[in-house]
């Protein structure tokens, strides 16, 4: 064990999915599918854990729900006091197994030079001298990501989002039809992100 994850955002994601966001509620964990070898949007993979659905009550004290992966790649689906955005590519593909509990070190991340697992500050700590926060209790969680300016140069984000609520599924009126369960969506990436992919740029 490195030593739960909070409020993790890591930069190795950022970095490969440098300007991609997530708008759909459905689908709002942005994450890299290893098989694809893309970027997507991801649901929160404890709404649907071998078709349980895991809640966490805001009157418990612990209303955030967390996932991990043991070291055979087991999901466990907790809830935390803490916000969550962690990637599902980071936890489950690379570190599995492994959890970051320290307070000035609390994001599970991965080194693709070293290829080793490490904890890390939260990104949004300190972007260029400005240490980020979240207060609403609306967008709780802070999420770093990337962007490319028109330059091509590196642009540091730091968003809150929403608590990572499964949104209600309206229930089909047609007889006889089929509710597909889908796990992942379309990322959807800023105009430059989108130039620069197209020309093979390096991100």
């Amino acid at each position: 064990t490195l030593a739960s994850s909070v409020d993790g955002s890591s930069v190795f994601l950022a970095e490969l999915c440098r300007g991609g966001t997530c708008t759909d509620p459905k689908f709002p964990i942005l994450d890299f599918d290893a098989e694809r070898g893309e970027c997507i949007c991801r649901a929160h993979p404890c709404w649907n854990s071998a078709g349980v659905e895991h809640k966490c009550s805001a009157s418990s004290g612990f209303p955030y729900l967390h996932f991990t992966y043991s070291p055979d790649r087991q999901l466990s689906c907790t809830c935390s006091s803490v916000p969550q955005y962690d990637s599902l590519h980071v936890s489950r593909d690379h570190c599995p197994g492994e959890m970051c509990d320290g307070a000035q070190f609390p994001v599970l991340d991965w080194n693709p030079q070293t290829h080793k697992c490490f904890c890390r500050a939260h990104p949004c700590w300190n972007v260029n001298g400005t240490k980020h926060a979240c207060n609403s209790p609306r967008f709780p969680i802070l999420h770093y990501r990337e962007d490319v300016r028109p330059d091509g140069s590196v642009e540091p984000k730091c968003d809150c989002v929403a608590k990572l609520e499964k949104p209600e599924t309206p229930t089909p009126r047609m007889r006889g039809s089929k509710v597909e369960a889908l796990d992942q969506g379309t990322c959807t990436f800023s105009t430059t992100a989108l130039w620069r992919r197209g020309r093979g740029a390096a991100m």
